[in-house]
């Protein structure tokens, strides 16, 4: 039967309805893949080769302090959280790369009655890892070689019995409302991963990481990074009133992830975001050639973009302690004797911010405090080269003019939280790279 003219018509504009369609959408594929492909082709490569060159001018620093430094993450989670699959298979490994001596473990409690130690607790393979949780607002290790909490209590009774108990309590997602006036919080994130990815758009994000997420992860990462301002005067605000040490979350999960593995029945589990199990497939021709051979941890199928491996080498803390024991780790942390970096920008281990008194001698690290009339100088000393920045409470009383390893600042009129940044150019602007906790002058 022949067609109608009128159905004819119908017919030809249907087609090029969809050839226009097809075209619109092949043009915004490649409109928004264009700055991904742009990263992978040139601006990632060329900040390789720029943060290689820099790291070739490391120097070895000058012992400023009796005291050792270790590197750690804080704020991670593993498999005891219900949105993490986080084993000593993944853990381990990116340790052990990046340099981290300690893993203070931060996982959800699996109801209100909450039994310490669980999960890690324990040294493997030299790393040492200590169990922590996060709840209601707060990171708390207990430190407690035996303790109950019970959640169900309010929660500043909760925070109160674990400081009063030896452990420690931190601020956690400090971009949320908190009691900051409540005395037993130790101190506060002054930098979170996961806080930092908040104002990202998901979709731009996801195309980087499919573009970019094998090759250059670790500065797709880094393109979600902005500097956390209002969290920095928060900090600062608050040590204007008690000593709060700052710290940094890199709040891995390692569960921003798809990923596949065999069940008992030679089915194959699919696990989506935060840990959820989001489908349960028979193995066949269609879907084959999406599986590997299992790794370490059981995974025959993996897109990553939220890893232990790139979490710990993004930003790192670095305490200052007698030895690499919870006792020693956890006295000096409470007393703020720390630093945080953005690691992969450098590794920071030889930096060190400290006062001397009139006779040289230095009288105070990273988190002490020190009279006035004891005070004749602030100094800091940098492996790499930076831009200084001496901060009073929460002003910028001074930066150095140009990058350089040492910085010292003599004119100490006032009182207060003096702390230091230091800054280094990354592809032709300032960007953040060490945050010391304050010295306090009284």
């Amino acid at each position: 039967m022949a067609l109608t003219k009128t159905t004819r018509t119908f017919l030809k504009v249907l087609k090029y309805l969809l050839y226009s369609i097809l075209v619109v959408v092949l043009l915004l594929l490649v409109v928004a893949l264009a700055v991904p492909v742009w990263r992978n082709l040139v601006t990632y490569p060329k900040l390789e080769k720029e943060i290689a060159e820099f790291q070739k001018l490391r120097k070895k620093t000058h012992k400023t302090t009796q005291l050792n430094t270790y590197r750690g993450v804080m704020h991670v989670h593993s498999f005891w959280s219900h949105d993490s699959e986080g084993k000593l298979s993944d853990l381990i490994p990116a340790a052990k790369k990046n340099g981290i001596d300690f893993i203070f473990l931060t996982d959800h409690p699996h109801g209100n009655i909450d039994s310490f130690p669980r999960g890690y607790n324990d040294f493997y393979d030299d790393v040492l890892i200590l169990p922590g949780s996060e709840k209601q607002g707060f990171a708390a290790w207990p430190l407690q070689d035996s303790v109950v909490i019970d959640w169900s209590i309010d929660k500043d009774s909760v925070l109160k019995n674990i400081v009063k108990n030896g452990g420690i309590v931190f601020y956690a997602h400090t971009e949320e409302p908190h009691n900051w006036d409540n005395p037993w919080y130790h101190g506060m994130e002054i930098y979170n991963f996961h806080t930092d990815t908040k104002d990202e758009k998901l979709a731009p994000n996801i195309l980087n990481f499919i573009v970019n997420g094998k090759k250059y992860r670790i500065w797709a990462l880094r393109q979600m990074f902005d500097t956390q301002t209002p969290i920095l005067a928060l900090w600062d605000s608050l040590n204007t009133q008690r000593k709060i040490v700052g710290y940094s979350a890199v709040d891995t999960h390692e569960n921003q992830n798809f990923r596949a593995r065999y069940l008992n029945d030679g089915r194959v589990e699919w696990i989506g975001p935060n840990a959820n199990p989001i489908d349960t497939v028979q193995v066949n021709f269609r879907n084959k050639w999406l599986f590997h051979e299992q790794d370490s941890s059981g995974w025959i199928f993996k897109f990553m973009i939220d890893t232990y491996m790139e979490g710990f080498d993004y930003i790192t803390n670095y305490v200052f302690a007698e030895s690499l024991t919870v006792e020693s780790l956890a006295h000096h942390i409470k007393q703020g004797h720390l630093y945080t970096a953005f690691k992969s920008l450098g590794d920071a281990s030889g930096f060190n911010y400290f006062a001397k008194n009139q006779n040289g001698n230095t009288k105070a690290i990273p988190g002490d405090s020190l009279a006035i009339n004891e005070l004749n100088s602030l100094h800091a000393v940098s492996p790499l080269p930076g831009q200084f920045r001496l901060i009073l409470d929460g002003e910028t009383i001074n930066i150095s003019d140009i990058d350089k390893y040492e910085y010292t600042f003599t004119n100490l009129n006032d009182k207060g939280a003096y702390r230091i940044e230091v800054q280094i150019n990354l592809n032709g602007k300032y960007v953040p790279w060490i945050y010391s906790n304050p010295i306090y002058i009284y």
